[in-house]
C-alpha cells in the first residue's frame, strides 16, 4: 500500500506540474492521441496478464500498467 500511495502522490504532483506548466509534457503532445484511444485494449491486456502471472510478474505487470495510466492522466 505504501507503494501505491507513493505512486499516487507522484501521479498528482505530474497531474499539478502540468496545469501550472503545460510545457512541461510538450514533448509527449504528438503521442497524446495513440495513448488516448489505447485505453481499452492495454487495460484488457493488463488484467488478462495479471490473471495469467504469478506474484513478482504480477507487480511488473502492475507496475507497467499504472506507469501507462500516468501517461493516459498527464497527457
Amino acid at each position: 500500500m505504501r507503494t501505491l500511495g507513493i505512486i499516487l502522490v507522484f501521479i498528482g504532483l505530474l497531474v499539478l506540474l502540468r496545469e501550472f506548466d503545460p510545457t512541461f509534457l510538450g514533448w509527449l503532445q504528438p503521442y497524446a492521441p495513440y495513448i488516448k484511444e489505447a485505453f481499452g485494449g492495454v487495460t484488457l491486456i493488463a488484467i488478462g496478464l495479471y490473471f495469467l502471472t504469478k506474484r513478482t510478474a504480477r507487480k511488473l505487470v502492475i507496475a507497467a500498467y499504472l506507469i501507462y495510466l500516468l501517461l493516459y492522466l498527464v497527457v
